[in-house]
């Protein structure tokens, strides 16, 4: 019989620093977020066009949030996908 998988829960430390810390999640996720996104590419798994595609989308649904809660969280997130986006675009071109 197989073993099952162990799920560990972040420790009390990671947990704080997390709490504590939401600027480096942030650009934690948004580093992992671009090397998945190149790994994709250079696996060929998505097109250059699909994650152009999916960043657009990432970017609409954003805005989509911003303006039916007035949250500039989400108006920010919005244009750091637009960045992403342009950068992915010229590095492309």
């Amino acid at each position: 019989m197989a073993k099952k998988k162990s799920r560990t829960r972040p420790t009390s430390d990671l947990l704080k620093l997390l709490a504590t810390r939401p600027r480096a999640v942030a650009l934690a996720a948004l580093h992992v977020s671009e090397s998945v996104l190149l790994e994709l590419e250079a696996s060929e798994l998505l097109s250059a066009r699909q994650i152009r595609g999916l960043l657009k989308d990432a970017s609409k649904t954003l805005r989509n949030a911003a303006g039916q809660v007035d949250n500039r969280s989400s108006f920010i997130a919005a244009e750091i996908v637009d960045s992403m986006q342009e950068t992915f675009t010229r590095n492309k071109s």
